[in-house]
């Protein structure tokens, strides 16, 4: 008989969970040349990037809502990423790539351009 087991979240995969459901985050943000991510067997975590020396993790904001208490929304986010993860002391760096409406959230995708433009 085999038995089916649940791999563990990556340590990545927590952080981006606990971050989007801060408050001021729209989404994760991939950097400018998409080269923000945690590569994972068969998957990516894209924006978030867990070092042996930090936990850098970039974003797009809640247009509207301070930079600050979104960053500050961020680092507490990562700091309560449960401690079975290897995180602590480990610095958080948040990066606000961008802000957009809140109603964007379900886009990993820029908005088009306009025609023309």
């Amino acid at each position: 008989m085999t038995s089916t087991t649940a791999e563990a979240p990556d340590p990545a995969e927590l952080v981006r969970d606990a971050v989007l459901a801060a408050p001021g985050v729209v989404r994760l943000h991939a950097g400018a040349l998409g080269e923000v991510g945690t590569y994972l067997p068969g998957r990516r975590v894209t924006g978030v990037r867990v070092t042996d020396a930090q936990v850098e993790v970039h974003v797009v904001a809640a247009l509207g809502t301070p930079v600050a208490h979104t960053s500050a929304a961020v680092m507490t986010a990562v700091a309560g990423v449960p401690a079975s993860a290897g995180l602590a002391g480990r610095p958080v760096h948040v990066v606000v790539e961008d802000v957009a409406d809140p109603a964007e959230a379900a886009s990993d995708e820029p908005p088009a351009l306009p025609a023309g433009g």
